[in-house]
């Protein structure tokens, strides 16, 4: 990455973009990427695990994997509204906490890999 051409400025985006997610580091929770000038306000959202209407719990992923989380979603039949039937709501509700643990393996056996490719000689 090239040196920026303000430094005071992007200092005080990566400042503003610490404070706004309220970390040392924002990082999307299935790629890993951290860099806060990559991922920042525009490009790393809250995802809503369970969809919006059904739960207030989020997490923080980049774009990419956000869309990817969406299509596995919509692949999972996990409608995003929030039914009034108890049997449908859990339903939809287990569907999407099986994509979000899928999401987070996959994400587990890259950074496994990654450490594995560290190893010392």
């Amino acid at each position: 990455m090239t040196a920026p051409r303000n430094p005071v400025r992007a200092a005080r985006r990566k400042t503003e973009i610490l404070v706004e997610h309220d970390a040392d580091q924002p990082r999307c929770i299935y790629c890993g990427n951290t860099d806060p000038l990559v991922v920042r306000r525009r490009r790393i959202v809250n995802h809503h695990l369970f969809g919006k209407k059904r739960d207030s719990m989020e997490a923080p992923v980049c774009l990419n994997c956000h869309a990817v989380a969406h299509e596995d979603l919509q692949d999972a039949d996990v409608p995003m509204i929030c039914e009034k039937d108890p049997t449908h709501f859990a339903r939809a509700i287990f569907r999407a906490q099986a994509v979000h643990f899928s999401l987070l393996a996959k994400a587990c056996w890259r950074f496994a890999k990654k450490l594995e490719d560290y190893r010392d000689p």
